[in-house]
């Protein structure tokens, strides 16, 4: 396993920039996601930790050791592709192989790791199958054995389910997360689905046009968004425009035309345009009489927030982590 950090990292294509800034540090066994609009930079991302790319500023390093310009085949990086990229003239077992016949590995070895690894996929039965006879699950999986047979430090994994139906996909979901836990291997993983990052990662950086907007714990990223973009890309929210009260710290008074009670904005929203991110599992709708610090009435229907709105910034902004 090896930690990743990104130390300052700018990526440019011509006059196009499509990494700012990125400072990030990725810990040793951690499934982290880059999460993301299409075209935000989280690919852009993850191709300069495999040596796809090389930055136009900044270092990657892997457990402190200068990775920048390194080449993809001596990073020990293994990655999945979001089109598999397997080779469909190949068998199942040539396939998982590949990679340690090019790394020179005797034909004993090859032979074990290949059928341990197909044994932890559940694929073993088909390994003399030819991948074009294999159903897309199936396919996936065997992208997975291809990248983990060779044992490496760091699995990449570049949107590797997009191409599944609904019903796959959450089986999928949780059989790259009983892997990454059994192999206990350090795990990036790039997304534009909100569901996959809060429910497999154990942290999280949302991306938005080149920008790393926040990162946290998928807890951290739903309940205390740093701005508007992270509270409405994550989930579903109603956001109002709100005014702060100078002596009175604890309240805003906004778009409901009252005082409400939230939870106190921390530093990064602390200057600019603010609102107030109401999730709706919170709002408690009805038709008899509530009372407490936030309830809300319209006409003869009372809402009752039951967990303090948050306040976000109404701008976008860069975050460091180092």
């Amino acid at each position: 396993m090896s930690s990743v950090t990104l130390a300052n990292i700018t990526k440019r294509f011509g006059n196009f920039t499509a990494v700012k800034d990125l400072d990030l540090v990725i810990e040793e066994g951690e499934f982290f996601t880059f999460l993301g609009p299409s075209g935000c930079g989280k690919t852009t991302t993850l191709r300069m930790i495999a040596g796809f790319y090389y930055p136009s500023e900044g270092k990657v390093k892997f457990n402190e050791k200068d990775m920048t310009t390194v080449s993809p085949e001596n990073r020990n990086t293994g990655m999945v592709f979001q089109n598999y990229a397997l080779f469909p003239h190949m068998t199942v077992y040539e396939n998982v192989a590949f990679g340690l016949k090019v790394r020179k590995k005797k034909k004993a070895e090859i032979k074990k790791r290949v059928e341990d690894v197909l044994e932890k996929v559940r694929l073993k039965p088909f390994i003399d199958r030819q991948v074009s006879q294999l159903s897309g699950g199936q396919q996936q999986r065997v992208a997975l054995a291809r990248a983990l047979v060779i044992e490496p430090d760091i699995l990449l994994l570049d949107e590797p389910l997009s191409n599944l139906d609904a019903r796959l996909r959450d089986e999928m979901r949780n059989e790259i997360l009983r892997l990454q836990r059994e192999y206990g291997i350090t795990t990036i993983y790039v997304t534009h689905d909100q569901v996959e990052a809060l429910t497999m990662s154990d942290r999280i950086a949302v991306f938005n046009v080149g920008n790393c907007q926040q990162i946290g714990t998928p807890t951290e990223i739903y309940n205390q968004p740093v701005n508007d973009f992270v509270a409405e890309f994550i989930g579903e929210t109603n956001l109002l425009d709100v005014e702060w009260k100078q002596d009175e710290e604890e309240f805003y008074s906004g778009g409901l035309n009252r005082r409400i009670e939230v939870t106190p904005p921390g530093p990064e929203t602390n200057e600019g345009p603010l609102k107030m991110s109401i999730r709706p599992e919170a709002i408690q709708v009805s038709e008899t009489e509530l009372t407490g610090p936030n309830v809300l009435q319209e006409r003869s229907i009372w809402f009752n927030l039951q967990e303090k709105p948050c306040i976000v910034s109404s701008q976008s902004m860069r975050v460091k982590l180092l």
